[in-house]
């Protein structure tokens, strides 16, 4: 039998709202997950950062120059951070089919052994599905054993090889000015994006176009077409517009006096 003073705790501690939100969060992601799975997915909106990766892309087929791409760090797949680094890696997967369609030369600079396998076969079956096997070389994977060799790597590839194009996505740190920086020095085109909200206002100063947030889940969802990134993402969406919707009936109810969305919240 449980405690009562516990089971007060748990049950009546201001939680049972947030319950209420949890259990219409999966619902939704149900929901979305159900409609993916029979075919007719919920729609998602092409973002603009998609359309700058096309363009990126053929800026280096026009001006004969290699595109860069690096996924940051985020200290590991099965860290709270991997997701960031997976979902870089899908939109790694469109960048290298674009280079792959247009003999463009791609290079990836980054500095997490684990993602090694994944981004091998990622970019391995890119060139596969443009029907250039053979153009696929590992040696345009480069791997830097730490996040300052890393850096220092991307700015020797840069002054370098002067890219036409930059992508920096995935999880970044305090190293996406500097690098953000030296592309626009070099006059590369640069496209951002990262989940690390602290990094944002960095990465919007120094590129042309940017994914914020989790945009880049979104991105990652669209290119892969993937019924559970989709319902995912799809669910986040929906139960954003109910705590919108609530938020706009406590500005407007709570001032008549009505409490009903605040006593909701307190419970």
């Amino acid at each position: 039998m449980l405690n009562p003073t516990f089971a007060g705790q748990i049950l009546f501690a201001g939680r049972g709202s947030s319950l209420v939100i949890l259990i219409l969060l999966i619902v939704f992601f149900y929901i979305g997950l159900r409609l993916a799975k029979m075919g007719r997915p919920p729609k998602m909106r092409r973002l603009t950062a998609m359309d700058a990766i096309d363009e990126a892309v053929g800026r280096c087929a026009e001006m004969g120059k290699p595109a860069l791409f690096t996924p940051g760090i985020t200290g590991g797949l099965a860290s709270e951070q991997g997701p960031q680094m997976v979902a870089s890696i899908t939109i790694l997967s469109y960048v290298a089919e674009g280079c792959a369609r247009y003999d463009v030369p791609l290079i990836i600079d980054f500095a997490q052994g684990d993602a090694i396998p994944l981004m091998d076969e990622t970019i391995r079956l890119a060139y596969l599905k443009q029907g250039k096997p053979e153009k696929y070389d590992p040696k345009m994977l480069n791997y830097f054993p730490g996040q300052s060799p890393m850096v220092t790597g991307i700015l020797g590839h840069l002054q370098r090889l002067r890219p036409a194009a930059f992508f920096m996505i995935g999880g970044l740190y305090y190293e996406s000015v500097v690098i953000g920086e030296a592309a626009n020095f070099v006059g590369a085109m640069t496209i951002g994006g990262t989940a690390n909200t602290h990094q944002l206002p960095f990465i919007i100063a120094v590129c042309d176009y940017v994914l914020i947030g989790e945009e880049i889940y979104a991105a990652s969802a669209y290119i892969s077409k993937d019924p559970y990134q989709i319902a995912t993402i799809a669910g986040e969406d929906w139960i954003k517009f109910v705590l919108m919707a609530l938020l706009i009936l406590g500005f407007i109810l709570e001032p008549l006096g009505i409490k009903y969305i605040s006593g909701f919240l307190r419970w």
